[in-house]
């Protein structure tokens, strides 16, 4: 998506201002749900309108594209990251991401609070859904992030030695397997930056702010 369009230059402006009468409960609606002003909401819808209008259905592929180039996420081996946030802003499981689910999304990935960025960045490590996350699930997310070694040293082992040091950090209870509360109290009473210690979820502040710039000037310090 070209950051240098203006969000609200669409085609037709006539079924622009059609559109955004038609949905204005649901803007509001939206607005209470979520960090984003009745304006902020219009504007993603917008965007979202603009994206279905001409690459059809925001399905895995378009979200991809829309993470690559929007918000400068790092492609990384099978788009591993990038389809799970796709999971997970895809809560009614339709394979697309609708209008509501759009917005509420990029609530979170933009301005969320810090419990709901906990809680979505487990639900990313969580792909199995089992609500606890065992070692031979971090294992291959990890392995696909983790840059090559330029050593001898045999990058599978490193990968498990890093795990071994999270599990130490992570599983309070010494079960072998990391719960959501535990990841919780981690990333609160220990350290912030174990919120992606598995990898990255969230845009990167550059990101974050450039992206909100092409439709707010309600940038803050998110």
């Amino acid at each position: 998506m070209p950051t240098e369009l203006p969000v609200d230059m669409l085609n037709r402006p006539l079924l622009e201002i059609v559109f955004r009468r038609k949905n204005n409960a649901l803007f509001k609606k939206l607005a209470r749900k979520t960090h984003f002003n009745v304006k902020e909401v219009e504007a993603l819808a917008v965007i979202h309108r603009k994206i279905t209008q001409t690459l059809d259905p925001m399905t895995r592929s378009v979200f991809r594209d829309i993470l690559h180039s929007g918000l400068d996420f790092t492609e990384n081996i099978r788009h591993l990251y990038i389809d799970r946030i796709f999971s997970v802003f895809d809560k009614k499981n339709v394979l697309q991401i609708p209008l509501e689910q759009w917005i509420e999304g990029l609530s979170i990935i933009l301005r969320g609070n810090l419990n709901e960025r906990i809680h979505f960045a487990f639900s990313i490590y969580d792909f199995m859904h089992t609500n606890k996350l065992k070692k031979e699930q971090i294992f291959p997310t990890m392995r696909g992030c983790l840059i090559k070694l330029q050593t001898d040293e045999d990058p599978d082992e490193a990968v498990k030695d890093l795990i071994d040091s999270l599990l130490k950090k992570l599983d309070v209870d010494r079960d072998g397997v990391i719960s959501e509360d535990e990841f919780h109290r981690a990333v609160k009473e220990r350290n912030l930056l174990l919120l992606e210690c598995m990898g990255p979820v969230f845009p990167s502040r550059v990101a974050r702010r450039t992206f909100l710039s092409t439709f707010t000037d309600r940038l803050g310090q998110f």
